[in-house]
């Protein structure tokens, strides 16, 4: 668990161990990386990290979320909710979603590193249920079997994301919506 303290220096001691364990990543796996270690490369003390932070999967955990909320407010602030209400676009999030990935995807291919999915996808939930939230505020209470719904849908979209990092981003946003859009139309007409 990580500690959501707000002061500035316990954010730029949540960095700079962030940054120390990334780097660490890079020689070596997340398994045999030690505490010590990652103090040691942010150069700061065992209690700095244990006041923000009970284990290093805490630091992963910390810096997904952080993520997540910036990927959230640029969702929000790029689609207007009456379009998405209306049904205007089909897929309103894929844009702004895989052009937040396109310019800093490092936090996800760490946890691809460190074989911790899960904490991807609890991030990404939780990030589509305040955006229905959001954009759907008269949905007080999910449709039936919701999270049905939610476990395609970031499946899907959580498997792209990871193989287009694969391919080193070989496709654009735009592409990537293209081929998403079409996707689901052969759906439609297989099962239509």
């Amino acid at each position: 668990m990580y500690r959501i303290i707000d002061d500035q220096r316990s954010i730029q001691s949540k960095q700079m161990l962030y940054r120390a364990l990334s780097d660490k990543m890079r020689e070596k796996d997340f398994k045999s990386i030690t505490i010590k270690e990652v103090v040691a490369g942010a150069q700061m003390g065992r209690s700095t990290f244990y006041r923000n932070f009970d284990g290093l999967e805490d630091v992963l955990i910390w810096r997904c979320d952080e993520a997540f909320q910036d990927l959230y407010h640029c969702i929000v602030q790029s689609i207007s909710p009456e379009n998405v209400q209306a049904g205007a676009d089909k897929f309103p999030f894929i844009l702004p979603f895989f052009r937040y990935w396109q310019a800093d995807s490092e936090i996800i291919e760490l946890l691809v590193a460190a074989n911790r999915m899960d904490i991807l996808f609890a991030a990404f939930e939780d990030t589509v249920k305040k955006l229905m939230a959001q954009l759907f505020p008269a949905l007080t209470k999910p449709a039936p079997h919701f999270e049905y719904f939610l476990a395609f849908r970031s499946g899907a979209i959580i498997r792209i994301l990871l193989q287009w990092i694969k391919n080193n981003k070989n496709l654009s946003p735009e592409q990537l919506y293209k081929l998403i859009h079409a996707q689901s139309e052969g759906l439609s007409k297989m099962t239509g």
